[in-house]
């Protein structure tokens, strides 16, 4: 055998396979109840397609979960169990978010909201009253841990923006005060 000779390792040629023909009516009906039965397998498997990632309906009334339980997924967000709840009435900026620090510079005020908020449940069992979905589809509640409520607290310590006039001297009162991302007189701009 040369060595200056390409080596052939594959015999045969991809393109020889002979085409699956779609127009047998035969063929064409197995292909229907495969996939027929590929969508009900997962519809059995994962239920409505909504409970991945946690957008499973919730309960009426509450959720409560051991502090082993409980994560922080952003500074305005907790997943109980398996269950997503978005805290009801206040706005926090994403992890990522740059805000102003007041000197010309900037910091992730997303990362901060969402350590003040691992701050409030560190080792604390948390229990929050749902009401219902918000606009993307997750449970939303009040939740409290420590005997304090979770979503006024954020707002009052200055990491969170209110959503819910309800909460709006809070915010204006963390404002004034300086407090969380209103230090040195910075608007977080989210």
């Amino acid at each position: 055998m040369a060595l200056n000779r390409p080596r052939r390792i594959f015999r045969g040629n991809l393109f020889d396979v002979p085409a699956f023909d779609l127009g047998d009516p035969l063929r064409r009906m197995m292909l229907l109840g495969l996939a027929g039965a590929g969508i009900g397998a997962g519809s059995l498997l994962f239920g409505h397609s909504s409970d991945l990632f946690g957008r499973v309906p919730p309960p009426p009334g509450a959720v409560t979960a051991e502090p082993q339980l409980v994560a922080v997924v952003d500074g305005a967000t907790l997943r109980l169990h398996d269950m997503v709840v978005r805290l009801q009435g206040m706005v926090a900026p994403a992890r990522g978010r740059t805000c102003p620090d007041g000197q010309g510079g900037g910091y992730d005020c997303g990362a901060a909201a969402s350590s003040a908020l691992a701050n409030l449940v560190r080792d604390r069992r948390v229990a929050c009253r749902l009401s219902g979905l918000d606009r993307a589809g997750l449970a939303q509640g009040v939740c409290e841990a420590g005997g304090m409520e979770i979503n006024r607290t954020l707002v009052a310590a200055g990491w969170a923006r209110a959503d819910d006039p309800s909460l709006g001297d809070t915010e204006a009162a963390a404002r004034a005060a300086r407090r969380g991302l209103w230090r040195n007189g910075a608007n977080p701009g989210f």
